[in-house]
């Protein structure tokens, strides 16, 4: 039987606390996992590092953000050669010339890749540090070209002055020209991240900053997408008194109470590490989105700062009892100490500082952790970038049955200080600089992790590739699920999910997860679900239903490991209109069932965007659209868009998908509804048809 990790690390969580264990941690894959260090990213003042598949074309880009503490640089793209570009996957190639072409020269510290509108690309944005010379500088935007833009994917656009929209707290003198509270706006920011804050379906901003000269005396503030990309500040988004002036370099969005909303965990260089409790599901603020936690969840536990130079929180589910610790970068020690301690969740939004879950810690400055399975035996691994010193990897013991006494992560190369793992993972060269961030993902889709380095002081920034090609083979299991109750009206139905894998948060993300639902026990529909952050997917069962509706949720890892949870049943017993309905789940292909969504409120006239997904890339397609619906056999499927009054023709991009944004015909009466499905030229169709057939969708106008 094969276990999934929230099962391996949930048994452990019944054993004895101080166990000890005299033998060392088995290296499960003898050898060296990361024998080279490549020089495959340039050189700068590299501050972050990131990754997206940003031309669909199924492997794994990189951004990187350079200047940092020094002058301006230029942000960078590398393309991975493989896909699309017909080269050898995990080489790379700067394609900043063409992909980011005149864009001016910053000095930044991170770089976020977000799907700002919804349309199936993702976009980049650019946290940029400011002086006390220039008054601070403005982060900024860049466009995807594909989806709504209907260009080229995987190339951008600066889209900064569309990207702020209303200002309320900054000060005028802060605003970049004359726009009379809407953005741009001068900061000194370090950190920003993405996550669906208010829980509407789109992806919003929390924008840290620690002022000038990192004094903690500037706002960290809040903008929330109003659907089509565009950010307006919620202000005031926390409980008066709260403490948002911040030295903080790092911020995580983290659902810490297993409620569904989106909590904030802040690092913090010069004092103490905050926390923010999302008041929108099970909160206590008064009137406000957040609440200040740090004194009740940290100090009053003893879990406060000991040490200097916290540069980074990181969260993960370490001790497998479902909900996510913190892992603290030189948080403990006093007088200087560097040592890392992992905030362990007690479930009821308070932690406690662990002393011995990390073994081996050399106690010098790094800079930034993230988790990993290196090894592929189904637990969490650590990489660790140190900013004056070797870089780091912890091997993760937990599938091996060592006891939380005996510490969860065990540094790689040595068996002194505790540690017992002695093999040494990484190279002897090339991983000595001063480094300040680390990603790990599959860059050559061989199915195990590799690693990604940024370098500060125009060093080569790295790549680290996993040799030892042991695919993962563990699925990502259901942490939580909605249970939704009986309804008595016919409104939308939300349905979220929280996963855990042996993976980063940040490529669970990525992760393909449905919602699929039938009502009575008829048709099947599918919803592809919206990654809301935190390792959450969020769906919606359109409302307008009576009678027993049944849903289940699909999950697929990069690997093509898939899990798919149990059934939950409710009952609607008053209808209201359903406005857009998927009446089928359509015919598989290289790509899987292509899925078809429309949003909008399909008034007179108004937006509505029309998306296609998990269709063949670069391939004809058609847009069929009907007044009426007689099904009829086609292409080893069913046509519903049948007698056809509209066909669309179409070319789906690299990735296998196709937006359209359309404004809501006018001449169509209430209550008339139209029907639409796409099909598309597919060589790996079922039974050799050729064609894949989408779902059909039914949108009935208001």
């Amino acid at each position: 039987m094969r276990l999934s990790l929230s099962t391996t690390l949930a048994g452990l969580a019944v054993l004895a606390l101080g166990t000890d264990v005299s033998a060392q941690i088995a290296d499960l894959q003898p050898g060296r996992n990361f024998p080279t260090a490549i020089n495959a990213f340039g050189g700068g003042r590299s501050e972050n590092i990131d990754l997206a598949d940003i031309d669909h074309d199924g492997d794994y880009d990189v951004g990187i953000s350079n200047g940092g503490d020094g002058s301006a640089q230029a942000n960078v793209i590398y393309i991975n050669n493989g896909g699309v570009q017909g080269g050898t996957i995990a080489t790379f190639s700067n394609g900043t010339a063409t992909r980011f072409a005149g864009f001016p020269n910053d000095t930044s510290r991170d770089i976020e890749f977000a799907d700002f509108e919804n349309d199936g690309d993702f976009d980049i944005y650019i946290s940029n540090r400011g002086t006390t010379a220039n008054g601070g500088e403005t982060s900024r935007a860049y466009i995807n070209q594909g989806g709504l833009q209907f260009g080229s994917i995987g190339f951008f656009d600066e889209g900064t002055n569309n990207f702020w929209g209303n200002l309320i707290s900054v000060p005028t003198g802060d605003e970049i020209g004359t726009q009379n509270g809407a953005g741009p706006f001068r900061d000194y920011s370090c950190d920003c991240d993405f996550a669906d804050f208010n829980d509407d379906g789109f992806i919003d901003l929390f924008h840290s900053s620690y002022g000038p000269n990192i004094n903690g005396l500037r706002d960290s503030r809040l903008f929330m997408n109003d659907g089509t990309g565009v950010f307006d500040e919620h202000w005031p988004w926390v409980d008066p008194g709260a403490d948002i002036r911040l030295h903080t370099l790092d911020i995580d969005p983290v659902d810490l109470d297993d409620d569904f909303d989106i909590d904030v965990f802040g690092s913090s260089r010069d004092s103490q590490a905050r926390v923010y409790r999302n008041n929108l599901y099970g909160g206590t603020g008064a009137g406000r989105l957040f609440t200040d936690m740090t004194q009740t969840a940290i100090l009053n536990t003893g879990a406060g700062l000991n040490g200097s130079n916290n540069y980074e929180a990181e969260f993960a589910d370490h001790d497998g009892d479902g909900d996510f610790d913190i892992w603290m970068k030189n948080y403990d020690g006093g007088g200087g100490g560097n040592l890392d301690r992992i905030l362990r969740n007690n479930g009821d939004f308070t932690f406690t500082k662990m002393t011995t879950w990390i073994k081996g810690d050399p106690n010098t400055d790094e800079n930034e952790v993230d988790f990993l399975d290196f090894d592929s035996d189904g637990d969490l691994d650590a990489w660790v970038a140190n900013f004056l010193g070797t870089n780091y990897l912890y091997a993760g013991s937990a599938a091996q049955g060592v006891t939380f006494g005996d510490g969860f992560y065990h540094r790689t190369g040595t068996s002194s200080s505790g540690s017992q793992y002695s093999h040494n993972e990484l190279p002897q060269n090339g991983n000595s600089n001063q480094s300040l961030d680390g990603e790990a993902a599959d860059m050559d889709n061989d199915g195990d992790p590799d690693l990604l380095l940024s370098n500060d002081l125009n060093q080569q920034n790295r790549y680290y590739q996993n040799t030892l090609g042991v695919p993962d083979t563990f699925a990502p299991t259901f942490h939580k699920i909605t249970n939704q109750g009986n309804k008595s009206d016919g409104s939308d139905t939300v349905i979220h999910v929280a996963l855990r894998d042996n993976a980063p948060y940040y490529i669970v993300g990525y992760y393909r997860v449905n919602l699929v639902y039938t009502v009575d026990g008829g048709q099947e529909r599918k919803v592809r679900m919206f990654s809301q952050g935190t390792q959450q997917f969020r769906g919606v069962i359109p409302g307008g239903h009576n009678g027993m509706i049944a849903y289940r949720i699909e999950a697929e890892d990069d690997n093509g490991n898939a899990s798919v949870s149990g059934t939950t049943t409710y009952n609607q017993t008053a209808g209201g209109q359903t406005l857009i309905e998927s009446l089928s789940t359509g015919t598989g292909g290289t790509g899987g069932v292509p899925q078809l969504t429309i949003a909008g409120t399909l008034a007179p006239g108004s937006a509505t965007h029309v998306k296609l997904e998990d269709a063949a890339p670069n391939a004809l397609s058609v847009l069929f659209i009907s007044a009426a619906s007689t099904p009829v056999p086609f292409k080893m499927g069913t046509l519903y868009t049948f007698p056809i009054n509209v066909l669309v023709n179409r070319t789906t991009k690299p990735g296998g998908f196709d937006t359209l944004n359309v404004p809501w015909p006018g001449a169509i009466p209430s209550g008339v509804p139209l029907y639409l499905q796409y099909a598309t030229a597919d060589a790996g169709a079922v039974l050799g048809s050729g064609v894949t057939l989408s779902n059909a969708v039914k949108a009935t106008s208001p």
